[in-house]
Order: C-alpha cells, then structure tokens, then sequence
C-alpha cells in the first residue's frame, strides 16, 4: 500500500520568516496544492520561507520545479527560499544532483536556516 501524500505543516519564527515542513511525498498530484499554501503564508514584509525536506520521501520532477520555481518567485519579491536537507535525508542527493543548490541555499536543521535568513534581512536592512 502507498502512504499517503505529503503532509505540510507551518511555523511562524517570527513577524519575517516563516517555516514550512513537508512530511511524506510532493508530487505532481500535489505540487500545486502545495505552492498556493505556501504562498498564502507569505507576507510581503516576510524575509522568505524556510522549507524543510528533512522529512520527505519522494519528489517527483513536478515537485522539483515547484522548488525552481517557488525560489524564482520568492526572488522577484525581494525574498529568500532556503531548504532545508541534511546530508543524509533522502533527497539531498536528487536535489543536488538537479541543481536546486544553484539558486537556493542548503541547510542541515532549521535552526541553521532560520538564523542565516535572520542575517541575511538584517544585512540588508543595515
């Protein structure tokens, strides 16, 4: 039996970065269900969106763009997309191996993460 699609879940770090965690498998049945509930957590006054994968078993080439693309989209409103995928999570080595490092950055906890987006918008604030 196939287990279930995946499962997102928000936290809110603070007034600018908000955290995402998808469990389970993001394909293309779920790709877009995915995207929009993403995008209607962001604010336009949010840092970006830290997503961590650290938890998903399956990424189909339809989830893969969304990443391209979610990053695309984050960039032209002035904010940052960062992964999170420790090195041994099941998909850090599909996500490398397509080049999602390229136009993201990579952390291994969420805690990492969410401190260089704290940084990152503190820097350009300054």
């Amino acid at each position: 039996m196939r287990a279930p699609l995946a499962q997102l879940e928000f936290d809110q770090e603070d007034e600018a970065v908000v955290v995402g965690r998808v469990i389970g498998d993001l394909e293309s049945a779920n790709a877009d269900e995915l995207r929009d509930a993403l995008v209607r957590r962001l604010r336009n006054d949010s840092a970006g969106l830290v997503l961590d994968l650290s938890a998903t078993a399956y990424l189909d080439s339809a989830a893969i763009e969304l990443l391209f693309d979610l990053a695309r989209r984050l960039r032209t409103h002035r904010q940052r997309l960062r992964l999170v995928l420790p090195p041994k999570a099941p998909m850090h080595g599909v996500l490398t191996f397509c080049g999602i490092d390229t136009v993201v950055e990579i952390d291994e906890t969420t805690e990492a993460a969410v401190r260089e987006m704290r940084a990152e918008r503190d820097d350009s604030q300054a």
